[in-house]
C-alpha cells in the first residue's frame, strides 16, 4: 500500500508549507494515519501521550502540530520545550 500525495495532504489539511508537506508525503503514511494524527493533534491533550505512538505517527504529529492551527483553549506546551525557548537572543560565534 503507497503512501499518501501532495493531494491528498491538501485536501485533509489545507494549505500548509510546502517543506512540512513533503516531510508528511515522505513518511508514506496512509490515510487513515494522517486522520488519526490530525485527530491527536485537534484534540487538546497531553501531548506526552503521542510517545507511546509508533515512530511514525510520532513524526506525523510532531509536524502536523506545527502546521495546523492551534485548537482555542489553554494552550499545552509542546513536548521538550522550555519557557525561555526563543526568549533570548542567541549568539552566533565569530
Amino acid at each position: 500500500m503507497g503512501g499518501v500525495t501532495e493531494a491528498d495532504v491538501a485536501a485533509a489539511i489545507g494549505r500548509i508549507d510546502e517543506i512540512i508537506m513533503r516531510e508528511v508525503v515522505r513518511t508514506q503514511a496512509s490515510h487513515h494515519e494522517i486522520r488519526k494524527a490530525l485527530e491527536l493533534v485537534r484534540t487538546p491533550a497531553d501531548l506526552t501521550a503521542t510517545e507511546a505512538l509508533p515512530p511514525r505517527m510520532q513524526r506525523l504529529v510532531d509536524l502536523l502540530s506545527v502546521a495546523v492551527p492551534e485548537p482555542v483553549g489553554p494552550r499545552q506546551p509542546r513536548r521538550g520545550a522550555r519557557p525561555a525557548d526563543g526568549l533570548r537572543p542567541r549568539r552566533l560565534a565569530g
